[in-house]
């Protein structure tokens, strides 16, 4: 490369639900300039697509998320040329509906990556060339469940569609008399008692030696064990991924959707998101854009490069669910018959809690990279609101924040980036990175 340039965003997690109002017009049009003055336009699609012709999970990510086809070009009104795939509500509608999101945005021809029918196809990364460079971008779920993980097919037995996935595993430290009390009353109670049998008949494989468990947690007395590390497995074989694609392309972004924190404060990513973002980086990724946590968590500069461990909420159409399946209505205890409005009431104790009730899940950044020959050269960043006091069809949307809002969440990004050595500033409407 010769001065070449490259300029790109990504957002937090777009979980769009309904076509958006005529009042929206005005306020799309300032996001959607900044979006489209970047080559590489990335978000997360937080929905299933489909027109409810599919059947339900007994599992979802929280909330049974789908989107009607039909209103798919709404988002594409932000001029989005990819969209992430993998994240905790990718199997909300089984495998059908994973399937009809993959189908829908291949008949749309927009680039997208996280789910396939394999996992070899689940882990490839999507391929977008801008200005004569080649650009790879990678998406992986840190927090689905384990029925959502997209599976390899052997010489009989079928692959199996799903998500591409990154697991971990929780070690909580604790002292010997600690432990001690903790082995009597697994004693006293038999919690352990199905564990043992599974792993005295072969199902299970035998405890590590220095750990300790109580039922499913695991503790230990050790000194230097992580509170979270990533399954070594899924790294392998995700670094080993990015570290291919970057021997092919000029660039690697990678998308990583993660509810975990560090068990102090949600603000905080959980020891294996940074394990896994610092090892993205050093196999040649460019960038990380983290998102499932609904709001921002701190920007790091690590090797020159930014990583964001969440950019929170793009789009939070949260209360505009549109179907229910019985089982969300069956474990809040509503009528099986309700509409989706009713149950969401319900289940928010009347409005009174949930992700809608808290300001900070409308407040994100959208950062504006520009690369030169391949390094990093200018971070810009807009501050970014979502009508969280607006209690109508805005609120949830995307726009500009303007003054006290934009000032305010200047605030809480910076104070949650400065541990992390970032210093930025506030600079006619703009958060800007001091290298």
């Amino acid at each position: 490369m010769n001065n070449q340039k490259l300029s790109v965003t990504g957002t937090g997690d777009s979980l769009f639900m309904a076509k958006f109002p005529e009042e929206y017009q005005s306020g799309i049009r300032s996001i959607a300039r900044f979006i489209q003055s970047c080559d590489v336009k990335i978000t997360n699609l937080e929905t299933n697509l489909s027109d409810f012709d599919c059947f339900a999970s007994a599992y979802s990510g929280g909330t049974w998320l789908n989107t009607r086809v039909e209103n798919l070009p709404d988002l594409f009104r932000f001029g989005f040329n990819y969209f992430g795939t993998a994240n905790n509500h990718s199997m909300d509608y089984g495998f059908d509906g994973l399937l009809s999101t993959i189908r829908v945005l291949d008949q749309y021809g927009v680039a997208h990556s996280g789910t396939g029918s394999s996992l070899e196809e689940a882990c490839k990364p999507a391929l977008l060339e801008v200005k004569d460079q080649k650009v790879a971008i990678f998406a992986v779920d840190a927090s689905c469940e384990n029925a959502s993980r997209a599976g390899r097919a052997t010489k009989v037995i079928k692959a199996r569609p799903g998500v591409n996935y990154l697991r971990h595993e929780t070690t909580y430290r604790i002292t010997e008399q600690e432990e001690k009390v903790l082995r009597e009353i697994a004693a006293r109670n038999g919690i352990n008692f199905s564990r043992d049998l599974s792993i005295n008949s072969g199902y299970q494989t035998p405890d590590p030696a220095g750990f300790f468990f109580l039922g499913d947690q695991k503790y230990t007395t050790r000194d230097g064990i992580p509170a979270t590390s990533c399954n070594a497995k899924d790294k392998a074989r995700l670094i080993g991924a990015i570290r291919s694609a970057k021997e092919k392309y000029d660039y690697v972004f990678v998308l990583v959707h993660c509810h975990d924190n560090d068990g102090k404060s949600h603000a905080n990513p959980a020891e294996y998101l940074k394990e896994f973002s610092h090892a993205c980086i050093d196999a040649g990724a460019a960038s990380i854009f983290g998102g499932g946590c609904h709001n921002l968590r701190p920007l790091e500069i690590y090797q020159g490069r930014p990583i964001f461990y969440s950019l929170g909420d793009f789009i939070y159409q949260g209360l505009k669910v549109e179907q229910l399946p019985a089982d969300f209505m069956e474990k809040y205890d509503v009528d099986i018959f309700a509409s989706a409005q009713e149950a969401l009431f319900k289940r928010s104790r009347g409005g009174k809690v949930g992700l809608h009730c808290e300001k900070k899940n409308y407040q994100t950044v959208l950062p504006k990279m520009e690369f030169t020959d391949g390094k990093l050269s200018a971070l810009t960043l807009l501050p970014v609101y979502l009508n969280f006091d607006r209690k109508d069809d805005m609120n949830g949307l995307p726009v500009a924040a303007e003054e006290k809002e934009a000032q305010e969440i200047f605030e809480i990004f910076s104070e949650l980036s400065k541990p992390y050595g970032v210093n930025l500033r506030f600079d006619n409407g703009l958060i800007k990175v001091r290298f």
